[in-house]
């Protein structure tokens, strides 16, 4: 089968490895011409993930006979369009259109009584200060439409108001944008799939973010470290979100905010798979489900079932995995990572980093930016934990 993929970047590679794996002819594009994944791909194209109309010049030109996509939501609203005019198996468009859009996300879930912070959708700099007023310090501006923490940061007082909202348009497509009430707590994520019978979530995670106006996540712990009862009602949560938003077809990603006292409030949910390795490497290392494969059976139309009997979610994790996100010396020249070392490590699953000898290290302003990904397993949180701080002692960073 030719089996078309938008976005060929590092963190699709374990996806289209899987696609070669089953013999498939891949067609792969990417913005970038140096896209990590294009060495596994048959024919490759650079080309915006944005662009419509020439993913589907492609798409007929190499008789495809599906699209594939994950990770990103740019992607995936185009390969919505594309499918739609090919007649191929993908999520309809009104689910891309959701995707892409935290203030209409906002509006759904709203009609089904889900927790979520007050929010106000703005245009100007006028609307912001009458939404701040309303809203009251601290509150967090945001595009309406990118992901990455492009753009987000958490407003404390008058004077960073003007800024914020600068930075917040520039990483805006549509050039709008969301103000929410701030709510404290601990910042969560939950992946699920959609098979023939519905929705079921998969894995639940806690992080650890900056304290300062941009929130970028700096370490993600699987299972999160709540409660199995406080984890399964996180699953649950998402799952009413998933079914709310109407999503149908492959991948869900949800972030939530949990209080101290246990309130759960809905941030964004998303229908395709969770970035930095999360879908296509971690979900699979918890779960021991095969979910490229099952995301590239659902493009080719199969219908799938779930593949578990247990009646508690918290139970499909059945190992442990931290994410995280190592910080260099800001200002520093690099001379030296021992990358190679870190990565034959058996407790190491993924290290990778954005910098390269003689790089000058800058400072992290979003999760695109952040100097390291890290993926390190253990056979429980204990276990992922320990092995986490051996990875931290023997990691050697040398600069110029």
């Amino acid at each position: 089968m030719n089996i078309l993929v938008i976005g060929a970047g590092w963190e699709q590679y374990a996806l289209i490895k899987r696609i070669k794996e089953l013999g498939h002819y891949v067609v792969a594009t990417h913005p970038e011409a140096g896209a990590e994944s294009f060495v596994l791909a048959d024919r490759t194209y650079v080309l915006n993930s944005r662009d419509i109309e020439g993913h589907i010049k492609i798409a007929k030109d190499s008789n495809i006979d599906a699209v594939v996509t994950d990770n990103c939501d740019y992607s995936f609203y185009t390969a919505s369009i594309l499918a739609s005019k090919l007649d191929l198996s993908f999520a309809n468009i009104r689910s891309a259109v959701l995707s892409n859009d935290k203030f209409e996300q906002r509006e759904q879930v709203k009609k089904y009584h889900i927790r979520q912070p007050k929010y106000y959708k703005i245009n100007d700099l006028s609307e912001l200060k009458d939404a701040v007023s309303q809203l009251g310090y601290p509150v967090i501006l945001k595009p309406l439409d990118n992901r990455g923490t492009f753009g987000i940061t958490v407003i404390r007082n008058e004077q960073e108001i003007k800024e914020a909202f600068i930075d917040a348009v520039i990483n805006s497509f549509s050039h709008q944008l969301i103000c929410e009430q701030f709510i404290e707590g601990t910042l969560v994520t939950v992946d699920g799939f959609c098979f023939k019978d519905g929705h079921q979530p998969l894995t639940v995670a806690s992080s650890i973010s900056d304290n300062g106006s941009k929130p970028v996540t700096k370490k993600t712990i699987y299972p999160s470290r709540f409660s199995d009862d406080l984890n399964n009602q996180l699953m649950s949560n998402h799952h009413r979100v998933v079914e709310a938003l109407g999503y149908g077809y492959g991948h869900t990603h949800g972030e939530y905010m949990v209080t101290e006292d246990g309130q759960i409030f809905f941030v964004e949910c998303t229908n395709r798979g969770g970035g930095v390795y999360i879908s296509s490497l971690i979900v699979p290392l918890l779960t021991g489900i095969d979910v490229n494969e099952m995301l590239l059976k659902q493009s080719l139309g199969e219908k799938l079932d779930i593949p578990f009997t247990e009646k508690q979610p918290i139970n499909y994790m059945k190992r442990a995995v931290i994410l995280a996100f190592h910080d260099f010396e800001v200002g520093r020249k690099l001379k030296s990572i021992n990358l190679k070392e870190m990565t034959e490590l058996k407790y190491v699953e993924k290290f990778r980093t954005i910098f390269k000898e003689n790089d000058l290290v800058k400072s992290a302003e979003n999760c695109a930016g952040r100097h390291t990904v890290i993926v390190v397993t253990g056979q429980n949180a204990p276990d992922a934990e320990e092995n986490f701080e051996r990875f931290k002692s023997r990691l050697s960073v040398r600069y110029i």
